[in-house]
């Protein structure tokens, strides 16, 4: 082989290793799906651009929250105005099926399995539940009041719902579709999410400014922590070291390190913010603001917040999709 032609092949090596650390460097691209309720329609935000890419009008009254099948093929849109769940077609964007639920359908949840969603209803003080394969409804389970959303253990075998009027969680076996107990939470209690393995369910209190941590396995609270603003929304990231809280009052979203169970920092962002969502690789957060029709983008390494990307009418729910699912 001449030194001219292994020059050349040199060179194209390079560019190719370039390529890919670049690639690496920008993380993978997401779709954020935001829900508007007073327009009614559901903004697609490029987390590589951070631009909107797209609204679209699922067809229900209030979109409240989102959720995603775990193929990324659907999303579910919760809607409060018409006590429906809108399924559309991420591909396309476009409904191809509306689930009845319970009054003012508000959290969407995909079961680990994929087979069912389960919906909380505050004005019914219930859960449906549907066969997603089949698209019907399954089962209707009774459980306190004002239930905001549901979670699952990363098994499946439990479900966690917050109850915002009674301030507790009610814990579901989710074979059985029976209650097993109720675990005592703050009032106001509405965002939820478990860390990767199991060991710890944490859920804000806003009535009462704290978070509560429990641990699942004995339904035990471990801390509470305090938090004044109204802690709304929350999330943990992927890697299960933190959790963000959105506090609704405060215009802040802390930063909660989960091994020690403390708050390490308050990130400044947006007016009257809300829900939560983080990218799957962790490295963006992107919060709805109300009161500024918009969503605050922050990235989580520096901490700081990197972009305020308009939306529709009062933005509330918020959600992930892998943009790679197209």
């Amino acid at each position: 082989m001449s030194g001219q032609k292994c020059l050349k092949m040199g060179r194209v090596a390079v560019i190719a290793l370039l390529a890919a650390l670049t690639s690496i460097a920008q993380g993978w691209a997401y779709e954020v799906w935001v829900t508007n309720q007073d327009d009614h329609t559901v903004t697609i935000i490029d987390t590589e651009t951070n631009k909107v890419i797209a609204t679209i009008t699922p067809g229900g009254k209030k979109p409240h929250n989102v959720a995603f099948s775990h193929d990324g093929a659907y999303a579910f849109v919760a809607n409060v105005g018409t006590n429906d769940v809108n399924m559309v077609e991420t591909k396309t964007r476009k409904t191809v099926e509306t689930f009845p639920a319970g009054t003012r359908a508000h959290g969407p949840a995909v079961t680990p399995d994929g087979a069912q969603l389960w919906v909380a209803n505050p004005g019914s003080n219930d859960v449906t539940v549907i066969d997603l394969q089949a698209r019907k409804k399954l089962d209707t389970i009774a459980v306190g009041k004002a239930p905001a959303l549901v979670v699952f253990d990363r098994n499946g075998t439990r479900a966690y719902v917050s109850n915002g009027g009674s301030g507790d969680l009610s814990v579901i076996d989710v074979k059985s579709r029976k209650i097993i107990t109720t675990i005592e939470a703050g009032k106001g209690a509405m965002g939820t999410d478990i860390t990767w393995d199991g060991k710890l369910l944490l859920v804000t209190a806003g009535d009462v400014d704290r978070i509560d941590v429990i641990d699942p396995s004995s339904s035990k609270v471990k801390k509470r922590i305090a938090r004044e603003g109204e802690p709304h929304g929350l999330v943990v990231s992927p890697d299960g070291k933190r959790a963000y809280v959105a506090n609704r009052k405060a215009n802040t979203v802390s930063v909660i390190e989960l091994k020690s169970l403390k708050i390490v920092k308050d990130i400044p962002a947006g007016k009257r913010i809300d829900i939560l969502t983080v990218t799957p690789d962790g490295r963006r957060l992107y919060v709805t603001s109300r009161d500024t029709n918009s969503v605050v983008a922050i990235d989580t390494v520096t901490e700081k917040v990197i972009a305020e990307i308009p939306t529709g009418k009062d933005p509330h729910g918020i959600g992930t999709l892998p943009a790679g699912h197209h």
